[in-house]
């Protein structure tokens, strides 16, 4: 087996326990690898919150599962560009340096972006390439294209790559994907997206192992929160026929669509949406940390242009992108991401893939008629702005602007809803932080018009992480450093190159292994926070279903008020009362604290946990009988 077909396997990528990497991140990763394990060769679908990392669950996904060569498949240019800047390992601002999931860079994958060839030589030269790469980006249309003859799929073998890694999944079931899933013979198969479903409501194929939705973001502060604001004036009216009506009149005579079509023509109406965007943008800027930009959508190439002049007259700079003007596009977008553009209005073109953190506000001049479009657009203005200056009340919230007769009033609600739903697994948090059993956690809360705000401590108190890094970092270049100055002793002696490779190769298989020794030490620690983690997360989406499913108010006091237990019935609230009767259970039943557990006490808890919510939802069901 040769560097190519081992490498996932052989190199010993820092995944679990990583502070360096997202929680959903490591989570869904732990997902994946559990699933292939058992060796169920079903396409697995992670839905991860625009935001949320979908870059880096690409970036580590095939360690410790793929046999072989992986290939990522993007839907657009953006996207893969995208990618390929995070994977570009000629620079140590790779995803895996940069978030110390692989600390020897002499250990980095090897990155290859397909993107076609032009002459017999430069097919040869591109094939070398693919055989000795570990990851292939390439866009859909250049992996198969039934109008070319120079795809992904006329070049390579049927088993060429191990693993297929999907981004923005809910393309996948168009053709174009669907035949590349049938030429290839890979067995593992892995689709991500934020949005797992289509306008066509076509099935993705697949089964959805792991979900980190827009409320857990929301509530875990990894992207920006959303403020809807619609306008529109007093009087609203159309012209039908050459006859002046009212909206009313227009929607009998015409129909819905109609009316938010002339809306969205309507430079009156336009003008009221840039107005409300550039007061935003004026506010946002004068009293936040960041140079604010705004995101536009407009129904075609005219609409934007009118949209552009518009902008123009209030003196901020504009431009346009769309599919077919590529080239001009991707000036814009490189001027906009420098802050020499202050609105950039989309044809169909960066609906997603496209990360800028300083889009803060969505100004929406068109209709949608289904959620996926919709919510792709808005999360173009999701991505967190960091930085000391940061001001999280300002800066981090993401205003979703757009005219009331676009009729976007249902779309909005799938946000409202996950704003809700952030809320409520914030409020089972601290409880479940302020009942622990504990005395490695502390837990405060500030309720403020509705808003709450936990602190709770790290389960872990030493700096475990950092003197992981700190500690296998410095001994790789130590002995790097060692290793380099006896090759160069060497090489005065005159001793022959293939003697010196061999000793490098045996040195480096010492330093391998001590680096092994060392890494399994200090990893015990961090598994533990890892698995603390997920069994806290397990928690709080599981009672999260329970109130959903059983509808009891999480501040009422049924359950306290119907038990015979004083121990829980102090607890005053529904929500103490759940919170308390899941810990003092789990350490009735594994005989010790949380802060006790050991690894298999994780997951044996793991396996308690479902019996406990069941019995819980019996006891409220009774009460509402």
């Amino acid at each position: 087996m040769d560097r190519e077909e081992s490498y996932f396997k052989d190199t010993d990528a820092f995944i679990l326990g990583n502070g360096c990497l997202r929680s959903p991140q490591r989570r869904a990763y732990k997902r994946l690898y559990e699933e292939f394990t058992k060796g169920n060769d079903s396409h697995k679908i992670v839905v991860l919150a625009t935001g949320a990392g979908k870059t880096g669950v690409i970036a580590i996904a095939p360690f410790k599962i793929s046999n072989g060569r992986v290939l990522v498949i993007t839907p657009s240019l953006v996207i893969r560009e995208g990618i390929s800047d995070e994977f570009d390992t000629r620079t140590d601002f790779n995803f895996w340096t940069e978030r110390k999931v692989i600390l020897d860079d002499t250990k980095l994958p090897k990155v290859y972006r397909y993107a076609g060839y032009n002459s017999a030589a430069d097919k040869k030269r591109v094939r070398k390439y693919l055989e000795e790469a570990n990851i292939v980006i390439a866009n859909i249309h250049k992996v198969y294209n039934s109008n070319s003859k120079k795809q992904l799929i006329n070049l390579v073998e049927q088993d060429f790559f191990d693993m297929i890694i999907v981004d923005e999944a809910h393309h996948s079931a168009a053709d174009s994907w669907l035949k590349t899933f049938e030429y290839f013979s890979a067995d593992k198969i892995i689709k991500l997206t934020a949005t797992p479903y289509r306008a066509d409501e076509k099935e993705l194929g697949g089964e959805i192992i792991y979900t980190y939705d827009l409320s857990d973001a929301i509530r875990d502060s990894v992207v920006k929160n959303i403020v809807s604001e619609d306008y529109t004036t007093q009087i609203l009216e159309f012209e039908v026929d050459g006859e002046i009506v009212d909206k009313e009149t227009a929607l009998d005579k015409m129909d819905k669509n109609w009316v938010t079509r002339s809306v969205a023509y309507s430079d009156a109406c336009n003008r009221e949406i840039v107005k409300m965007s550039i007061e935003r943008l004026n506010e946002k800027r004068r009293l936040g940390g960041a140079h604010h930009q705004i995101i536009a959508v407009a129904c075609g190439i005219e609409h934007a242009k009118r949209i552009m002049n518009l902008y123009s007259e209030y003196n901020l700079k504009s431009d346009y992108v769309a599919s077919d003007r590529p080239d001009e596009s991707e000036k814009v977008i490189i001027e906009f991401k420098k802050g020499q553009i202050d609105v950039l209005v989309n044809i169909d073109m960066l609906s997603e893939g496209f990360d800028h953190a300083n889009i803060s506000i969505a100004a929406i001049f068109r209709p949608f008629r289904t959620l996926s479009p919709y919510a792709q657009f808005i999360g173009r203005a999701l991505r967190k702005i960091q930085g000391d200056k940061i001001n999280d009340d300002i800066d981090n919230i993401a205003h979703v602007i757009y005219h009331k007769e676009l009729g976007l009033e249902e779309l909005w609600k799938y946000y409202s809803g996950q704003k809700e739903l952030a809320n409520q697994k914030r409020i089972i948090e601290i409880e479940f932080d302020r009942q622990s059993e504990s005395k490695e956690r502390v837990a405060g809360n500030v309720i403020s018009e509705g808003e709450i705000i936990g602190n709770v401590e790290s389960f872990l108190r030493d700096q475990i992480d950092e003197t992981y890094f700190t500690s296998i970092k410095n001994r790789i270049n130590e002995i790097n450093s060692v290793i380099e100055k006896e090759i160069e002793e060497m090489k005065k002696l005159n001793i022959p190159q293939e003697t010196i490779n061999q000793f490098k190769e045996f040195k480096r298989k010492q330093l391998d292994k001590e680096i092994d020794d060392k890494r399994n030490k200090l990893r015990e620690e961090l598994i533990r926070e890892e698995l603390n983690e997920q069994y806290k997360s397990d928690v709080i989406d599981q009672v999260s279903k329970l109130y959903d499913e059983t509808k009891i108010d999480p501040k009422g006091e049924e359950l306290p008020q119907n038990t015979s237990s004083a121990f829980l019935r102090g607890t005053k609230t529904n929500d103490a009362y759940i919170a308390k009767y899941i810990n003092h259970n789990m350490k009735s039943k594994l005989k010790r604290g949380k802060d006790e557990w050991e690894t298999y006490d994780f997951e044996q808890a793991k396996e308690i946990l479902p019996t406990l919510i069941e019995r819980l939802k019996e006891k409220i069901e009774r009460l509402c009988r």
